[in-house]
């Protein structure tokens, strides 16, 4: 039960904005800066998908007094040993009008609403985050049978979805709509065409950009998808087309009906500086496309090796596109130019935004779209290499783990808070909390028994293979470690291993060292599976008959008779 900011705050602002019949934010702008003024009115910057989802489950609880029930949580929840959600003693004003009481007021509004949120986020977020670990499973399974169970276990602990699949962001939904199309395509082009799945596959991608407008990007790259080497490419693009324009109408008639356009979006008129009207200053995303400019190489190093880097925090990524390129050299050939150009948009799309990581966030969260599709690489990763892939795997799950128990937004703090946090027990609540267990590590070992429970059953659902590769990676997690220590550096970080934040130091070697010991209890293992193999016959081996003299004896192979044994005349086979 994640701590609030202002994307699930402006989110959350805009489901009570539906819920009364209206699309402006007014009463509750001050909860949030991620929000637009437009004709004297204020408006969420989000897209209307997430908020229009679950809406009418915020209606249900509010019929039957959820919101009264939240006020009791929170309330029980400030007894914890942590307390997570209670305002601060101090809040910063200069959100909040320069004014102590309604900042005050606000902040204890937000501690309010808080377990309304985490409801709202079962199904925003967790529901949709499940549904597309399965995609992810069966995908794989059809490109590398029988490792589809690793992979989407890797890509739900090891990528920023172990945190956004709990967060009011509209990334995980929007990552689902559009995986759930290229799957209706995959499908679709291993049997007969068919106009009506390519129609589904639109609806889907269309439905889509209600949820988050960027993920047009993966449409676009899915319409080259379906026409790949197949015939009558017009029909295919009309159907495709019409299916997504038809799933995008959402977006557009909420802009109709805020705005009085469908073309007309809230993005913007974002609130640059809210000062005292709360609009001083608009034209946040004023520069370029919404924001968007040409790609910028400080970006482009920043998402790869800052402290919030995807090589340095999630460093399986590099397995899965090595697992791509054993795919564009088989048959998968479009699956994988297809995830290459859908990284590579997505790669220079964010590099080209102004806000590169998206604000506090574990992460580039613009990036988390493109993470199913490189969970696809896993599967020939794990069967290929699985030392390599399993190696970079166990860094990047303690990583996303640690950031998902104790601080994921984390604002311009690096990720060694995350250490600071788990050392004095200060952890994210959860249902125990609210319920009235004080001690935050108990509340919080039902998450890390599902975490276990899900690695241990990836384990068993996943062939064994053997370690080939280990000594690449033992060289991989080596290489690694001065990447995550020294890259935040290169890309010029206010928190710096080195200087600042020397826990990352620690965390990058813990997380090495956990790596390289499993390395080596597994090639142990391994080791004492093939002596014993080696010593005893195997299971279906039949024995194979000797020649006989002429007596009736063995033979042995140098030519001489078996000698006889003095207690048994018989031939022995």
């Amino acid at each position: 039960m994640h701590t609030m900011g202002w994307a699930q705050l402006a989110h959350y602002a805009q489901v009570r904005a539906f819920a009364a019949g209206q699309a402006e934010i007014d009463p509750w702008h001050w909860e949030t800066n991620d929000k637009a003024y437009y004709e004297g009115h204020f408006y969420s910057v989000k897209s209307p998908g997430t908020a229009a989802l679950v809406t009418p489950l915020y209606a249900a609880v509010e019929g039957v007094g959820g919101l009264e029930l939240a006020r009791d949580a929170a309330a029980t929840a400030r007894e914890s040993s942590s307390p997570r959600w209670e305002p601060e003693e101090s809040p910063q004003l200069d959100y909040h009008g320069y004014d102590p009481v309604l900042a005050a007021q606000v902040e204890r509004d937000v501690e309010d609403g808080t377990p309304v949120v985490w409801v709202l986020t079962l199904l925003a977020a967790v529901i949709p985050a499940v549904l597309l670990l399965v995609a992810v499973r069966w995908a794989v399974d059809r490109i590398e049978p029988g490792y589809g169970t690793a992979a989407a276990i890797t890509l739900g602990l090891g990528s920023m979805l172990m945190v956004f699949a709990s967060e009011l962001f509209s990334h995980v939904a929007a990552a689902a709509l559009a995986f759930a199309a290229f799957c209706v395509l995959m499908r679709e082009r291993e049997g007969a065409p068919s106009l009506r799945a390519l129609g589904g596959a639109g609806l889907l991608a269309g439905l889509a950009i209600s949820f988050e407008y960027q993920v047009g990007l993966v449409g676009v790259a899915l319409l080259f998808y379906a026409l790949a080497g197949r015939e009558r490419r017009w029909r295919r693009t009309v159907a495709y087309g019409a299916g997504g324009l038809l799933g995008a109408l959402p977006a557009f008639a909420f802009n109709a009906w805020a705005l009085g356009d469908p073309f007309e979006f809230a993005y913007g008129y974002a609130v640059s500086v809210p000062g005292f009207s709360g609009h001083d200053e608009l034209g946040l995303n004023s520069d370029g496309f919404f924001g968007i400019t040409m790609p910028r190489l400080e970006a482009a190093v920043d998402l790869l090796v800052a402290n919030r880097g995807v090589l340095v925090l999630t460093p399986v990524v590099a397995a899965a596109l090595a697992g791509v390129a054993v795919m564009r050299r088989g048959e998968h050939r479009a699956e994988a130019n297809l995830i290459l150009g859908i990284a590579i948009a997505y790669f220079a799309y964010n590099a080209g935004y102004w806000l590169t990581f998206g604000g506090g966030t574990p992460g580039p969260r613009f990036l988390v779209p493109v993470l199913p599709f490189l969970a696809l690489g896993l599967g020939p990763a794990y069967r290929r290499l699985p030392a390599l892939t399993l190696a970079l795997a166990i860094p990047s799950a303690l990583f996303m783990l640690a950031a998902a128990v104790s601080y994921p937004l984390l604002g311009q703090q690096g990720p060694g808070t995350w250490l600071e946090f788990i050392w004095i027990g200060n952890l994210e609540h959860t249902l125990l909390t609210v319920l009235g267990v004080h001690s935050a590590w108990v509340a919080i070992a039902p998450v890390l028994a599902a975490v276990a429970a899900a690695v241990v059953l990836a384990v068993r659902a996943t062939p064994s293979a053997p370690l080939h590769d280990a000594r690449i990676a033992v060289i991989a997690v080596l290489a690694w470690m001065p990447v995550a220590i020294l890259g935040p550096s290169l890309a010029g970080d206010l928190n710096q291993p080195l200087d600042g934040d020397p826990n990352l130091i620690w965390m990058v070697c813990f997380a090495a060292l956990a790596s390289l010991a499993t390395l080596a209890v597994l090639a142990r293992r391994q080791g004492r599976g093939l002596q014993l193999e080696d010593h005893q016959p195997g299971p279906l081996a039949a024995p194979q008959p000797q020649p006989l003299d002429g007596n009736g004896r063995g033979v042995v192979p140098g030519g001489a008779p078996e000698p006889v044994r003095m207690e048994d005349d018989a031939p022995h086979p």
